[in-house]
């Protein structure tokens, strides 16, 4: 029994360091022929970050999921769909320290989301 804990264990954090270092980017177009105050938007993109930090997410290791990071991701996919603004309406960064205490407080995973309007 204690041995499946233990392995458990291990591949629940062998699934968090997988995911390590993963961006993502979701895109929305359809905005049935409404525009936006600014212009026309070009899309509503989500763009979110995972990665493993030092210390409570101060020191990226292992990708880089802090908020300039997925602001940077998120500007650069807004430009791929032919922006020239952009209008960010929600971020949130979280270091998730208490998932596996107290091992998550020296190597912890963080993740991160920017959210906006890709603007023409």
């Amino acid at each position: 029994m204690r041995y499946s804990k233990s392995l458990k264990f291990f591949a629940l954090m062998l699934a968090v360091f997988h995911l390590a270092g993963c961006s993502s980017t979701k895109v929305a177009t359809d905005f049935s022929g409404l525009t936006s105050p600014d212009g026309t938007p070009a899309a509503h993109l989500s763009t979110s970050n995972a990665a493993i930090h030092l210390m409570m997410g101060r020191e990226p290791v292992w990708g880089d999921a802090t908020l300039q990071k997925t602001v940077a991701d998120f500007t650069a996919a807004a430009k791929a769909h032919g922006a020239s603004k952009v209008r960010i309406v929600q971020s949130s960064s979280r270091a998730w320290w208490f998932l596996f205490f107290p091992f998550t407080l020296f190597v912890t995973p963080v993740t991160s989301n920017v959210a906006g309007e890709a603007i023409q």
